[in-house]
């Protein structure tokens, strides 16, 4: 157990014997569970946030370090859900800050003996399932040739890192968090398997390269080997291992290796600069790796095990069919239909 678990576990059981300050309770829980500046973290601390300011009007107190454990009940929560709407919240943010809530007292009835999760039974706003967007066959292609046309434009190490960075997400499927804190440590020796990358749920997961960029992937170590030669002369193995993968140089230090991480926002802006007319996010990258995995193995579990999905549900949004989709299925059961009609009663025609 770390320090940072044990911290939090002593303070939920402390708080199965007294009715302490909920505001202390809510950073216990931000530290161990947001403590990081990724995307995650970043809107689990917002949605508390914005419960808090709600629990502070909804039960009139002056300022929230008043507000006490036992305020945080069901019908707070289920007032809270409305109010959200009523003030013009999309739903998908609506449920996305109820699944904090959710996950905040599943963590407190793990650990504190008798407590009952409050915001266990009130259900979050209906949402149309959609399938994930994906790039197109043509919108890769794109993509590739304006990496290649700004590589010829000029040959730097940011524009081939952020070539590379392209073709590993579409790759991997790994989010841009995960993307962002590889550590050469990771990669195995025969440069195949990204070991033990931590999950949005605090799990580990392998993650396999495929022969496709392995290749590009070589290329790219070997110019980073070069690009560090700038700040280590020499660079040790050790030192390089516990470098992150994906380096930036901007304000980067010899003296301390997390100087050369990619900013939070640095991989989104890496991706974004290669589209054109497409609209490119780092998430939709990992969309179409689950979606390609899924058309050519037929496998939920597999794709749910290659995303680090720790439910299955949450994978079962790849499954979904447009309308479109589900018309042409209709129109080609329909035409069967009618075939083996005309073949089973010739006499009718």
């Amino acid at each position: 157990m770390s320090h940072e678990q044990d911290s939090f576990v002593q303070t939920l059981r402390s708080a199965g014997q007294q009715n302490p300050p909920f505001q202390n309770i809510i950073d216990g829980y931000l530290r161990y569970y947001a403590g990081d500046s990724g995307h995650t973290a970043r809107a689990k601390r917002l949605d508390l946030e914005k419960y808090l300011q709600f629990l502070q009007r909804f039960r009139a107190v002056s300022k929230s370090e008043k507000l006490r454990l036992s305020d945080w009940d069901t019908s707070s929560i289920r007032r809270f859900v409305e109010d959200l709407l009523e003030r013009g919240e999309a739903p998908a943010t609506v449920a996305r800050r109820l699944a904090t809530l959710k996950h905040m007292g599943r963590s407190f009835a793990e650990n504190i003996p008798g407590f009952i999760n409050p915001a266990k039974e009130v259900r979050a706003p209906k949402l149309p399932i959609e399938k994930p967007r994906a790039l197109s066959a043509d919108e890769r292609e794109d993509i590739r040739q304006r990496a290649r046309e700004r590589l010829h434009e000029r040959t730097t190490f940011i524009r081939y890192r952020n070539h590379v960075l392209f073709e590993m997400m579409l790759d991997t499927g790994l989010r841009a968090e995960e993307v962002r804190g590889l550590r050469l440590s990771q990669i195995d020796d025969d440069n195949e398997w990204i070991k033990n990358v931590r999950t949005k749920g605090k799990r580990y997961r392998n993650v396999y390269i495929t022969s496709n960029v392995r290749d590009l992937f070589l290329s790219y170590l070997d110019r980073r080997s070069k690009e560090l030669q700038r700040f280590y002369s020499p660079l040790s193995k050790l030192e390089d291992r516990k470098l992150p993968v994906f380096i930036s140089t901007y304000a980067a230090s010899s003296n301390d290796p997390e100087s050369f991480l990619m900013g939070p926002k640095s991989v989104w802006r890496a991706i974004r600069e290669l589209s054109a007319e497409t609209d490119l996010h780092p998430h939709v990258l990992r969309h179409t790796f689950a979606l390609d995995l899924l058309e050519s193995s037929h496998d939920v579990r597999l794709v749910a095990q290659a995303l680090g999905h720790s439910d299955v549900r949450t994978t079962m949004r790849y499954t979904e069919r447009s309308s479109e989709h589900l018309a042409e299925a209709l129109e080609v059961t329909r035409r069967s239909e009618r075939k083996a009609h005309k073949l089973s009663h010739p006499e009718q025609e």
